[in-house]
């Protein structure tokens, strides 16, 4: 029964040295530098270059992409709005509607909160 002891406690202490050394970033620096070294060097003589800089050009534009769908959709962007000169004299396509009032709707709530704040840290000041 002490050598199962003996036993069970050597695996445990074998256990949480290789836990150990696992979770130091030390043992992994090595490990993935030669990794990715060979890696390097399969693409070296397996990939042409220019495949690499389609690949990096397509990934460019379609992280734009998601940027722009992301964009639209947390500020609720319905349409892209382009005014040239010209819209002002009547010419050319018609107007896209406007959301003038909304904004000045906005605009006049966010004054009338700055007028009332105003008016709290007026009462709330010490003067001597």
């Amino acid at each position: 029964m002490r050598r199962f002891s003996e036993f069970k406690n050597s695996l445990s202490e074998l256990y949480w040295i290789l836990k150990t050394v696992l979770q130091t970033i030390w043992f992994w620096v090595p490990i993935l530098y030669a990794v990715y070294f060979v890696i390097q060097l399969w693409m070296i003589f397996f990939i042409h270059p220019l495949t690499v800089l389609i690949v990096a050009a397509v990934l460019g534009f379609y992280g734009i992409w998601l940027e722009d769908k992301r964009t639209t959709a947390r500020y609720a962007i319905k349409k892209t709005k382009y005014l040239a000169a010209s819209h002002a004299f009547g010419v050319g396509p018609e107007l896209i509607e406007r959301s003038e009032l909304e904004i000045e709707k906005a605009v006049e709530e966010y004054q009338s909160l700055l007028n009332k704040k105003g008016q709290k840290n007026k009462r709330k000041t010490w003067r001597f």
